[in-house]
């Protein structure tokens, strides 16, 4: 019995370790043969329809010592209730410490969220508009996208991260789920006062390049494009925020000056070339 109490308090204390984050995604594929035809594809953004800019801050969930007395003559039932209580509200504390984070780092780029926020997500689609399901007949064969874009606090470097998944028939099982994120060239000065002025023709060229460039992925592994047995690792480094991150994977494409990559947990980046300025994602280049 001690046994089962020990490991029934591992398994609650180790599913509250990890409080939600809504730019993160679990690889998932059970498509049935693992991809889709390209005459399918069809994407649809969900839970919003404009563009979402947040600032980048380091995700420390780290919270205090939370003290709590457990009594133990209320049986293992009630230990466990009581570990799952104490474990709930350490996982609240982590998420309200990384909600405050993410408050704080928006001030920092507030000027850009201004700019941005009315923007609709499918002014930025381009030539990929065509894939666009706006109102959807066969809603379990389009593609979810939650596009999140970021800035650092300079507001000269952007990125996009993109939680993408599709359902079965019935819209209950997760069919296929993955993260894409694609980097944005650094902007030079001149670029970034732009932005900052409001021009509408410079903030959705900026925007587009980066949410292209998802659309593009995502239609590409989903239909197959991606998948080969020779592909071999390596490790690229990625200059980001906080200095140079190692990442191991595959370079499974090149396009309009971007290295895109397949890590090990299956998620693809996007990463431009040092002599990347301003290429924007199109099926021509």
């Amino acid at each position: 019995m001690k046994f089962l109490m020990t490991l029934a308090l591992l398994f609650l204390v180790g599913c509250g370790s990890t409080p939600y984050q809504d730019d993160y995604a679990r690889y998932v594929n059970e498509i049935p043969g693992g991809e889709i035809s390209e005459a399918n594809f069809q994407f649809s953004f969900e839970g919003a329809t404009l563009v979402d800019m947040r600032g980048i801050y380091q995700p420390d969930d780290s919270v205090g010592e939370s003290q709590m007395m457990y009594h133990g003559g209320a049986g293992l039932v009630g230990m466990l209730a009581q570990v799952g209580t104490h474990s709930a509200i350490i996982q609240s504390q982590r998420a309200e410490k990384l909600l405050l984070e993410q408050e704080k780092a928006n001030q920092q780029i507030l000027p850009l969220i201004k700019v941005t926020q009315n923007i609709p997500l499918e002014n930025l689609l381009g030539e990929y508009g065509a894939q666009y399901a706006q109102s959807e007949t066969d809603a379990f064969q389009s593609i979810k996208v939650k596009p999140i874009f970021f800035s650092n606090h300079e507001m000269n470097t952007l990125s996009l991260k993109s939680i993408v998944w599709m359902t079965d028939e019935q819209q209950n099982e997760i069919r296929y789920k993955n993260l894409i994120q694609v980097y944005g060239p650094r902007l030079n000065q001149s670029q970034r006062n732009e932005l900052l002025d409001g021009d509408q023709v410079q903030i959705q060229y900026v925007l587009s390049n980066m949410l292209k460039g998802t659309i593009y992925i995502i239609r590409n592994e989903l239909t197959g494009k991606y998948t080969s047995a020779d592909l071999k690792q390596e490790t690229f480094l990625i200059k980001n925020e906080t200095g140079v991150k190692a990442i191991r994977g595959t370079l499974v494409d090149e396009k309009c000056g971007y290295q895109i990559i397949r890590d090990i947990r299956s998620w693809y980046i996007a990463y431009p070339n040092p002599e990347t300025t301003a290429h924007n994602f199109t099926t021509q280049c």
